[in-house]
């Protein structure tokens, strides 16, 4: 804490120099631009940029990957909420809220509630990785491949329970969800569900199946829907000339604890080696349906706190990240393992030991992570004008445009046809999913958490001889299980309640 102090004037004055103004400038336009592009985030900016940083100093290199890394955070949201298209799996639960508050005419409001929630997860976090990094460190390195597998479990309960109208349906999307990630190459040797088809021993893409299950069943409802007459509302077309679709000052005392509650969990989740932003967002808007004062069943029809939630957490785990990956250089995720790489590009070993070594740089990080977040607020304020007008665009041009940008991303992703049909496929199956009723974010985030837990899983066998009770029986992952399944029994209660209500007033109603 002294050395903190003792370098932190240092720090503030080096945030004023004209190398670190325009490198979080620059970062910050580059992260919203590459992170509002579908299927393309934080990890795929940072390696896209990352030659960039040769000619930089060590200081300005890495205020410049953490303005790209925080940016794209939030840069994911923007086409989430205006197209129904998340830039990264961790903003295919902001879709629910955000994408359906831009529809009912705010979609300026939308951005707005995710761009503050962003900027104050970011700060909060960084204030909590100075104060408590060292302890936040010394957990997590309590999180081994059978807590991971655990924590795996109960993201699937999650996704499972209160994604869709009913739990059966969740789950048979999340079902689903795992079906897609176990084709391919397998952790326990051999191959699965590839047909004898070369181009699926690869396995299918993650890319492909958001924007597949995310973007392609709005693109084929803009197609088929387009001719129908539908009046635009006024808010949508006048987003300057309305205050109604402002950010209103009275959601500030509204979100503070959705803040608070969002920024420690997104903080604790990013210092957990591999869990990623879709883990945090994911808990977080679980956790915010179970404490919020609202009913649980407005989450998804467009209210602030399902955006909030999920994108404070994102911008969290920035900060996050950075406690495994500096103090034990254990990269918290693949966009720190990215940032790993430019400090042992310039000289700098990541360890117990850089706090000591390298003082003013690790003050710097943490002074620098602050300013780039208030660089994200002014610019966002900016950008967001521009990004808002997306929703005034013609259905009969958006469609089209959209399911171009689909083939064109899909195809550019790696110059690969076969991907292409996957997204077509994929799209219809998704499409139909809709029309009758069963939800399609649940099979992007089981998508994502099956490798997650088969990877984890085949290591903590590895570890142990193959004996499973050993790695169930560990006191984290046994507490993690009884979350999971205390999880599950609460929706399965819930939802059986709920059907014996309606059965009841039905048959009052008869009478």
């Amino acid at each position: 804490m002294e050395n903190l102090f003792t370098y932190v004037v240092p720090a503030i004055l080096q945030m004023g120099s004209w190398a670190v103004v325009f490198a979080i400038i620059s970062g910050v336009t580059f992260g919203v631009i590459l992170g509002a592009l579908p299927g393309f985030g934080s990890s795929q900016s940072l390696a896209l940029l990352f030659p960039l940083t040769f000619a930089m100093p060590a200081d300005v290199a890495i205020i410049f990957f953490l303005a790209v890394y925080s940016a794209a955070e939030y840069g994911g949201s923007i086409p989430a909420i205006l197209i129904r298209t998340p830039g990264t799996p961790a903003q295919s639960v902001t879709v629910l809220d955000g994408y359906t508050m831009a529809q009912q005419g705010y979609p300026n409001r939308a951005l707005k509630v995710s761009l503050f929630s962003g900027v104050i997860g970011g700060v909060t976090s960084t204030v909590i990785f100075i104060f408590v990094g060292g302890w936040i460190a010394s957990v997590a390195l309590e999180f081994g491949p059978g807590e991971m597998f655990a924590l795996g479990i109960f993201g699937l309960s999650v996704i499972g329970s209160f994604f869709g109208r009913d739990p059966a349906r969740g789950f048979l999307a999340t079902g689903l969800g795992l079906f897609l990630a176990t084709v391919g190459a397998s952790d326990f040797g051999g191959m699965r569900f590839t047909f004898d088809q070369a181009f699926l021993t690869d396995g299918i893409p993650l890319v492909v199946v958001i924007i597949a299950f995310l973007a392609g069943p709005e693109s084929l409802r803009l197609l088929i829907n387009h001719r129908k007459t539908v009046e635009k509302p006024k808010k949508v077309l006048a987003i300057e000339k309305t205050s109604d679709d402002r950010f209103p000052l009275r959601y500030v005392r509204r979100l503070v604890p959705t803040w608070i509650r969002s920024s420690l969990i997104g903080t604790a989740i990013g210092a957990i080696p591999g869990a990623g932003a879709s883990i945090g967002s994911l808990i977080a808007y679980s956790e915010e349906r179970r404490w919020s004062k609202r009913p649980a069943e407005e989450f998804g029809t467009g209210i602030p706190e399902g955006i909030a939630a999920p994108e404070t957490a994102n911008n969290a785990v920035v900060a996050g990240t950075l406690v495994p990956s500096l103090t034990l250089g254990i990269p918290g995720s693949g966009s720190a393992a990215i940032l790993l790489s430019v400090l042992i590009s310039k000289g700098i070993v990541p360890g117990p030991l850089l706090f000591g070594q390298e003082p003013l740089l690790i003050t710097t990080i943490f002074v620098g992570l602050i300013f780039i977040n208030f660089w994200l607020l002014l610019l966002g304020l900016i950008y967001t004008r521009g990004f808002a007008y997306i929703s005034n665009i013609a259905r009969r041009i958006l469609g089209p445009l959209v399911f171009i940008l689909i083939l064109l991303g899909t195809y550019a992703y790696a110059n690969y046809s076969a991907h292409v049909m996957m997204v077509i496929f994929l799209s219809m199956l998704a499409y139909w999913m809709v029309k009758v009723d069963i939800p399609v974010v649940p099979v992007v985030l089981a998508f994502v958490m099956g490798p997650i837990i088969e990877t984890n899983l085949s290591r903590a066998m590895t570890i142990h001889a193959g004996d499973l009770s050993v790695v169930m029986t560990r006191p984290i992952t046994l507490v993690i299980l009884f979350l999971a399944l205390a999880t599950f029994l609460y929706s399965a209660i819930s939802s059986i309640r709920e059907h014996r209500s309606k059965l009841q007033s039905r048959n009052e109603q008869k009478e």
